[in-house]
């Protein structure tokens, strides 16, 4: 298991590999990331783009910062952070969800719910990622889902490792902090 200096230098020594068009976006996502698990939460980070590229919203997962928020995933404070910045954005097909870490059930379902036309994430999360079981949804999400494209980012695998591996450290410190707020 990494610890978190072993991280920050891992991504601190990346250098962004031309060859894959996401790669300068997913370096981003995953430095946002390393600054949530310096703030003792989940290394989760995530950003919102437009049609261009460019950053309009960007957050990192704050589920313990200044207390216990069950809500404070990064995708669900980019999206609170849009909506209150852009309250009149009209169609949001052409804005993309660039995720370190594969949407949960609640944040893919309020992606879809948001309107946002896109979600691409770094790495896989087949202990709970939601984006890649569509199938297995109601029917009326599933229906809402056929507006949305899912899939994983374009980048190198030494970032989507780094992904995986800054969502995976610590988690298990984490998961006994979400227990004990919770029971």
């Amino acid at each position: 298991m990494d610890d978190l200096t072993e991280l920050k230098k891992a991504l601190l020594s990346h250098r962004i590999d031309r060859n894959f068009p996401e790669e300068s976006l997913g370096k981003r996502c995953c430095e946002i990331a390393c600054v949530s698990l310096e703030n003792g939460c989940y290394g989760v980070g995530a950003i919102l783009v437009d049609k261009t590229d460019n950053i309009l919203i960007e957050a990192g997962n704050e589920i313990f910062l200044k207390g216990f928020h069950s809500a404070r995933h990064a995708e669900m404070l980019v999206i609170d952070r849009f909506e209150l910045q852009y309250p009149k954005y009209g169609d949001r097909s052409g804005l993309t969800m660039m995720v370190s870490l594969e949407p949960c059930p609640m944040c893919l379902t309020r992606l879809l719910l948001a309107g946002i036309g896109e979600i691409v994430y770094l790495a896989n999360d087949d202990a709970g990622g939601m984006a890649g079981r569509i199938d297995r949804m109601p029917p009326a999400w599933i229906n809402l889902a056929s507006l949305q494209n899912r899939r994983l980012a374009k980048v190198s695998n030494t970032l989507e490792s780094l992904a995986t591996r800054l969502a995976a450290c610590r988690l298990g410190e984490l998961r006994n902090r979400l227990l004990a707020n919770i029971r």
